[in-house]
């Protein structure tokens, strides 16, 4: 874009060019023409020249800050922001371009103080340096973690440009679409006004013209001053809790969450209980000290006799190898374990049929046996949880290897896993002869056992010590419990032994979550910590539409699940809604793989009888085959894609494209299994597959047509803990 007399000066003066630095205009037109060429080192040198002629000017300051930033010299461009910023205080491209530095060296929730006055100092007419700040404080803000404040600046940044950025656009689409980040933390928490005929209505709406300048931090101190005047009214303190999350004030978020979700109930100031609950359950999980966490262990034995060791290990039916490439446990400087074994806290039986919950064998730990190296003599070494894993593990390991290890030695805290997870995770040893119906049922009983029984006498930090269905029985504590079981609803959304979280709620004296009669709402309004609530057949055809593409849109899995079976009952829908889509997000949800192939299966006959190629179906199938362990399968899978469709448009990149995200072939198209594999012909039926093939995907997280493949192949694998 080329500078004429009256583009704005690009150092933020508020002037033309025509009335700020006339005697550079040939020079800023031909500095603004090299930059659109990326001749960024030629600018540089330019500015160079210019700023000892002309000392001093905001445009050259500006860019030359901005340049030396991009260029990696951030000594000299904090000492060119520091002298652009002592001779035009307050300046907004200054500040900016100080945002934009603090967000590289320091991280996104330094920069948002700056960032804001930079807003604050641009009045009404933004400059580009400042709406680039905003973009590229947001992008560390979302690499930084802080996916709301990030979210906020986000969407910012999409207003500011009038719905046309398009990066703004994929990066907010990824985090809805994300099944990662909870739902609590995907949504836009929208700024509440204040009820008519409040007493302190002026000064609430004066505070929120700031918000809606994104001026944040001068609304959220104003808001503030009011509450401490006006009093804790819901209203104000829900805006402040979303202001000081969008600047990644997570403590001060969380303080304004909890004075909104600690009403009084029953007061009539009140909020309705959903929301107090959803803000309370929003706090609990942003709050770092809040979850209570279960230490994993790793101890380390010396092995006074490795051959006797290794026998022993060998022999003993509590310890079962695991089938995993040990390679992948290699860390720097280190090699591989000579083995990788799980540890059962009792003998397995002979046939899983008929197997009760009592006679299951649990995983109560990991023996990693390493060779002597170099510097190192032989040892073992123990993974497992402080809980009562610990004494378990340590008894069988002792029985087992009585005489062939020595003593424990260092004890080192690898990781923590929340204790919620861990009570959640049954850790069994199930025989291979176990019938699906009677693990799944076995699975189901346990789980409920777990949720009905354990979980209520768990103490918990959140709930001031107490256990649950001790908290429930006092009232100032019933939210937050109530919280508690909405974050434990939301994170099981996925697994496919449903529980109704309203059996947890009513065991311990709590209100049942309701029904929502779609009738007359406006359904695309309700918060999706609500969702799922929604009567499916009550929803006219064109709410079903709705709801379900929103279901998709942010992955609410249970949502999917009701709104998608409620579409194949519909026949009116089957033009708006292809079957062969539903089917699909079935199928990427559906934690059964036998379940997610019936509902591959049913997509690939939809497209069929459309007219349609079932190609991307097979390699669906395919995909999630290997996730398995079914190579024969998938390798048949991947012979009738390459004999039957490799021709038809667009099929031989994207078979060619998830192979390589499932990491069977190097992208320049070489096998990716080392020189064993390549001697087969299919490229998949061969020795080592499965080893390569296990880490692609799990069932939950299968490639289906209209999403990009996953890569998962190729990360750096984390140690496997007991789970």
């Amino acid at each position: 874009m080329a500078i004429d007399p009256y583009t704005p000066c690009p150092g933020g003066t508020g002037k033309k060019v025509k009335f700020c630095c006339p005697d550079l205009l040939g020079e800023l037109d031909d500095i603004q023409r090299k930059l659109e060429a990326d001749q960024r080192l030629a600018c540089l040198e330019q500015i160079d020249r210019l700023d000892t002629k002309y000392p001093d000017r905001a445009c050259l300051l500006s860019m030359k800050a901005m340049l030396e930033a991009q260029l990696a010299d951030e000594g000299k461009a904090e000492a060119t922001l520091a002298r652009f910023k002592e001779k035009y205080p307050g300046n907004p491209v200054a500040l900016a371009e100080e945002a934009t530095l603090k967000a590289a060296r320091q991280g996104g929730r330094a920069a948002t103080t700056i960032l804001q006055q930079a807003i604050a100092a641009s009045g009404d007419s933004m400059m580009p340096q400042v709406y680039d700040a905003i973009a590229v404080v947001a992008e560390r803000l979302l690499a930084d973690g802080q996916y709301i404040a990030a979210r906020g600046h986000l969407m910012l940044a999409l207003d500011l440009s009038g719905h046309k950025d398009e990066r703004a656009t994929s990066l907010i689409v990824n985090l809805d679409g994300s099944p990662q980040l909870p739902l609590l933390m995907k949504e836009s928490q929208p700024l509440l006004p204040a009820p008519e005929g409040a007493l302190w209505k002026k000064s609430f709406d004066a505070a929120m013209e700031f918000a809606g300048r994104a001026m944040w931090l001068d609304a959220a101190q104003k808001l503030h001053d009011l509450a401490r005047s006006a009093g804790d009214w819901p209203p104000i303190w829900r805006n402040i809790a979303s202001l000081r999350l969008w600047l990644a004030d997570s403590q001060g978020g969380i303080e304004a969450l909890r004075k909104f979700a600690r009403q009084p109930l029953g007061s009539s100031a009140a909020p309705p209980l959903d929301e107090m609950v959803e803000s309370e359950a929003l706090a609990q999980l942003i709050d770092v000290d809040a979850p209570d966490f279960v230490d994993v262990l790793n101890i380390t034995y010396p092995m006074t006799d490795f051959d006797r060791a290794i026998a022993r290990l060998s022999a003993d039916p509590r310890m079962i190898r695991m089938p995993m490439d040990l390679a992948r446990l290699a860390t720097e400087g280190q090699p591989p374990p000579k083995a990788a074994i799980a540890i059962l806290d009792r003998i397995p039986p002979a046939s899983g049929r008929g197997i009760t919950r009592e006679q299951i064998p649990r995983v109560v730990g990991q023996a990693l046996v390493f060779g002597r190296e170099t510097d190192r003599e032989a040892r073992l070494e123990l993974v497992t949880y402080r809980t009562d894993e610990r004494p378990a593990s340590e008894r069988v390991l002792t029985e087992a290897l009585e005489g062939a290890i020595g003593p424990a030695g260092v004890e080192v805290v690898t990781a923590r896993m929340p204790a919620v997870r861990h009570a959640l995770s049954s850790n069994w040893r199930l025989p291979d002869d176990t019938p699906a119906e009677q693990r799944a049922t076995l699975i189901s009983a346990e789980r409920r056992t777990v949720l009905l029984e354990q979980w209520p006498a768990m103490k918990f930090k959140v709930l001031e010590g107490a256990a649950p269905q001790d908290a429930a029985r006092d009232p100032a504590m019933r939210v937050p419990v109530l919280a508690a079981i909405l974050i434990l609803e939301l994170a099981s959304m996925n697994d496919a032994e449903a529980f109704d979280f309203n059996d947890l709620r009513t065991k311990i004296g709590l209100p049942a979550a309701q029904k929502i009669d779609p009738i007359g709402v406006d359904v695309m309004q309700i918060p999706l910590a609500r969702f799922h609530r929604l009567e499916a057949s009550k929803l006219s055809d064109e709410q079903l539409a709705r709801v379900f593409a929103r279901a998709t849109h942010y992955r609410h899995d249970a949502a999917i699940k009701i709104f998608g079976e409620e579409v194949l009952e519909r026949p009116s829908l089957e033009k708006e809604i292809p079957r062969q889509e539903v089917y699909g997000q079935l199928a990427q949800i559906e934690r059964n793989p036998q379940q997610a192939i019936e509902y591959i299966n049913k997509a690939r006959d939809a497209a069929e009888l459309a007219g349609q190629t079932s190609a991307p179906w097979d390699i669906t199938e395919m995909t999630l085959r290997l996730s398995m362990g079914d190579v024969v399968a998938a390798d048949r899978l991947l012979q009738h894609v390459r004999s039957e469709h490799i021709r038809e448009p667009g099929i031989a990149n994207l078979l060619f494209q998830v192979l390589v995200e499932a990491g069977i072939v190097h992208p320049d198209g070489t096998p990716a299994l080392g020189p064993s594999a390549r001697g087969g012909g299919s490229g998949l039926n061969m020795p080592g597959v499965a080893a390569a093939a296990a880490p692609v995907a799990d069932s939950g997280k299968i490639w289906t047509p209209g999403a990009e493949p996953a890569a998962t192949a190729g990360k750096k694998s984390v140690i496997w803990t007991p789970e």
